[in-house]
């Protein structure tokens, strides 16, 4: 019995122990790099646009937003439930821009995995922000 914990201590001692580093693999098999992301976020300029001048949100702070939050990959979704490229929770911005559309509940998880619906829920939201702080900030002076 000694014998084998002082072999199954010399195997790990000797650097096999990286088979139970799963870290290392996860880390370099799903890297991103700026090229890809921006790559990826080019395919959705349109949208972009188009929300951009619906509700006078600077299209480079769509775009930044995309990026950081989703590398433009209009399937993600984070660990508290923010859904698409823009990462919209359902049960917080989703209900704000719903009550802008003049609509009751909340955007199905469906619609906010939809790009074209992401992009502008979420540019509405941005805007309702901006609107926000700005009179935030009016009512201060």
């Amino acid at each position: 019995m000694t014998s084998l914990i002082i072999i199954i201590s010399l195997f790990f001692c000797t650097g096999f122990n990286y088979i139970l580093n799963t870290k290392h693999y996860v880390n370099s098999k799903y890297f991103l790099n700026k090229n890809t992301i921006n790559k990826n976020i080019c395919a959705w300029n349109k949208l972009i646009n188009i929300a951009s001048n619906k509700y006078q949100v600077d299209s480079k702070l769509i775009q930044s937003i995309i990026y950081v939050e989703s590398s433009g990959n209009p399937y993600s979704k984070s660990r508290s439930n923010a859904i698409g490229l823009m990462q919209i929770k359902p049960s917080s911005a989703g209900i704000e821009v719903y009550r802008l559309y003049k609509k009751k509940g909340q955007p199905s998880i469906q619609e906010l995995y939809n790009p074209e619906t992401n992009i502008d829920m979420g540019t509405a939201y941005l805007s309702l922000l901006q609107k926000k702080n700005f009179l935030e900030s009016a009512i201060k002076i």
